[in-house]
């Protein structure tokens, strides 16, 4: 990783691949579509061909862009990847129009989808023509074109995955997504960093050599909401990828901190230590008078938004000991979610509404699952110390830090706890990670 900041100009040229070339030909027959079942999907068995070895620009992209797609759709959880060694055929030789001619052998093995991809370029840039057949019928069910510097072929990859995704499921996938996070370069330094979903290519968003915190994505992936002490005070700022901009929205003397979104992404959330206690308040998202959620004396931080946006989960120690607790955004209604044990923090809102992720103290700092009518209680890891919690946009996954290997590094999970894999290694503490839309 490289330990300085980078110009944020080099993150929003990342953003420039959603601006790639896809296209699509013909008409495709109608789609079979994936049963989903709650969180998880009843997998279904596709084997990735083509890819064949393609060097542009010193490197093989052929190789790395088949690792990628294999691995991508491998963490969906929604298909088994057939291993290329078991194919009754070397993938790497398929060929455009004959790929039919693979079917036989692939429905033996009882594989229901074929996804394949064929390498060119095009002066610098790398091309890749995507395809997705079902096995049984023969049918081709998606054929796009992705365009887009060879240096960013992982890239291309995660998107021809979330079509696949999209094509037979109707749910976006997050192969795309993006993970921000802290990581504590030095001593008196915390920056933000971001990376891909898969903890490829980290980069640094802040370099202001002081303490930035509680990065939150906004809604629509444009903006990231933090709070930072570079001058001196734990000032609430939302930095705008568009315009390269950090503006600060709250600058109260005092705590601005843990800051959550509404789903329209119109208001934040966040506690203030002003006036007495630790309290929950609105602003809008372009700064203004806040409006007051909690009040008293005790300490209430880490609001996270319901999806219909009308309740607030949070965490309190108003009954003594940090517990879970809900409130409506007016501020009524509040009641408390949890019971069991004696410390529990950072809740976090599925994106489906189903369940709350949390840390809770059962034998050392685990993340936790509960209803939000506070039934269902689940303990995920077991592990070292985990905490802070971050659901993935379609509610499958989970990134969260965890001690389990000496420091605190970044690890994500499927949301049933399988899986469970580490995503930074760079020899700080890494921690307090959101996942992007």
């Amino acid at each position: 990783m490289n330990r300085g900041s980078r110009p944020l100009g080099v993150l929003l040229l990342a953003g420039l691949l959603f601006g790639w070339t896809t296209s699509g030909w013909g008409q495709s027959p109608p789609t079979p579509e994936l049963t989903i079942t709650g969180r998880l999907a009843a997998k279904a068995t596709i084997a990735v061909a083509g890819f064949a070895p393609f060097a542009l620009q010193g490197e093989d992209i052929g190789k790395l862009g088949a690792g990628v797609l294999s691995a991508d759709l491998k963490f969906t959880t929604i298909f088994d990847v057939m291993d290329s060694g078991m194919l009754p055929f070397d993938p790497a030789t398929a060929q455009a129009g004959q790929e039919r001619l693979l079917m036989p052998g692939l429905n033996a093995l009882k594989v229901q989808y074929l996804a394949v991809g064929y390498l060119s370029s095009r002066g610098r840039e790398a091309v890749l023509d995507g395809r997705l057949f079902e096995v049984a019928s023969g049918n081709l069910l998606l054929e796009k074109r992705y365009v887009g510097d060879a240096k960013f072929i992982r890239l291309i990859a995660h998107r021809f995955n979330d079509d696949i995704v999209f094509q037979l499921t109707g749910e976006k996938g997050v192969a795309q997504t993006r993970i921000v996070y802290v990581s504590a370069v030095s001593r008196t330094a915390k920056e933000l960093y971001i990376m891909d979903y898969d903890g490829a290519a980290p980069l640094a968003i802040t370099g202001t050599r002081d303490i930035n915190l509680s990065p939150r994505w906004s809604p629509d992936g444009r903006s990231i909401a933090y709070t930072s002490y570079r001058n001196g005070n734990p000032d609430l700022y939302l930095l705008n990828f568009d315009s390269g901009r950090r503006d600060p929205l709250s600058t109260v003397r005092g705590l601005n901190v843990t800051p959550g979104w509404s789903p329209d992404g119109q208001w934040l959330a966040l506690a203030m230590s002003s006036g007495g206690g630790t309290n929950l308040h609105l602003i809008p998202r372009g700064g203004g008078r806040p409006r007051t959620i909690t009040t008293g004396p005790s300490v209430s931080v880490s609001p996270s938004f319901s999806p219909n946006g009308r309740q607030i989960v949070f965490n309190s120690d108003r009954g003594g000991t940090p517990q879970l607790y809900l409130v409506d955004v007016d501020g009524s209604n509040l009641r408390r979610l949890t019971f069991q044990g004696n410390y529990n923090a950072s809740p976090r809102w599925s994106p489906r509404g189903d369940k709350i992720a949390f840390m809770c103290r059962l034998a050392g700092h685990q993340i936790c699952l509960i209803n939000p009518d506070g039934s269902g209680l689940q303990q995920l890891t077991s592990l070292g110390g985990n905490e802070e919690p971050a659901w993935a946009p379609n509610g499958r996954h989970l990134v969260f830090s965890s001690t389990r290997m000496g420091r605190r590094d970044i690890f994500v999970m499927h949301a049933d706890g399988t899986e469970q894999r580490r995503l930074t290694s760079n020899g700080w503490d890494n921690y307090l990670p959101d996942w992007s839309p």
